[in-house]
C-alpha cells in the first residue's frame, strides 16, 4: 500500500510540473525559432481595386461633338509590386484599365479602345514603362476642344506606387483622323 502511495504521490508531482508553465515565458518569436519556424514566412495578398470598375462620359459639346468615353477595370491583367517587410511577402496587384472612346459629329468619326497596347504602338521606346505602368485615366480636354475644330483627350499612364507618369493627348479630327502627342516629353523639354 505505501508503494502504490508512493506512486501515486510521484503521478502527482509529475502531473503538476507539467501544467506549461515553462513554455509562458516563451514569446512567439522565441517558440518559431525554436520549432525552425522563423524562416518561413506569411504572405499578404491584395488587389487594386478588389473588384470591377467602371466610370462613363457623356458630353455634347459647343461645337457639335459627342463623345462617348468608358472607362473599366481590367479584370484580365495585373502589374505585380512585391516586397519583404520583416517575415511578410506582400504582393499588390495593380488591375489595369481600359477605355472606349467614341467620338460622333453627324455620325461616328472615331471609335477606340484606349489601352497600352494602343500606346505601345505608338511609341515602342515606351516599352519599358508600360510593361510596369496602368492606364490611369482618360477625360475629355474640354478647354482645348472646346476652342479648336478637333477633339482632345486626356490619357495618363503611372506606375503604381511611384510619381513616373506619363501624359498623352489624343487628338481627333473632324474626319476621323487621329494622332498621339506625347505631352511629357513636351513638359520636359518646357522645364
Amino acid at each position: 500500500m505505501k508503494n502504490l502511495l508512493f506512486v501515486l504521490l510521484i503521478i502527482c508531482f509529475a502531473i503538476a510540473g507539467c501544467d506549461g508553465r515553462d513554455k509562458i515565458e516563451n514569446s512567439n518569436t522565441q517558440f518559431l525559432k525554436n520549432h525552425k519556424l522563423v524562416d518561413s514566412l506569411s504572405e499578404d495578398v491584395k488587389y487594386f481595386p478588389e473588384k470591377y470598375n467602371e466610370f462613363k462620359i457623356d458630353t455634347i459639346l459647343s461645337n457639335g461633338f459627342t463623345i462617348k468615353i468608358k472607362s473599366f477595370t481590367d479584370m484580365e491583367s495585373s502589374y505585380l509590386n512585391e516586397f519583404k517587410t520583416d517575415n511578410t511577402i506582400h504582393k499588390h496587384y495593380y488591375r489595369g484599365n481600359k477605355a472606349t472612346v467614341l467620338v460622333s459629329n453627324n455620325g461616328v468619326i472615331f471609335e477606340k479602345l484606349i489601352d497600352k497596347k494602343l500606346f505601345s504602338n505608338f511609341d515602342s521606346a515606351l516599352n519599358p514603362f508600360f510593361k510596369e505602368a496602368i492606364l490611369n485615366g482618360v477625360w475629355i480636354n474640354k478647354e482645348k476642344s472646346t476652342l479648336n475644330s478637333n477633339i482632345t483627350i486626356n490619357i495618363n499612364f503611372c506606375k503604381p506606387e511611384t510619381d513616373w507618369c506619363a501624359f498623352f493627348d489624343l487628338i481627333i479630327e473632324k474626319d476621323g483622323t487621329y494622332r498621339i502627342i506625347n505631352v511629357t516629353n513636351e513638359l520636359e523639354k518646357d522645364l
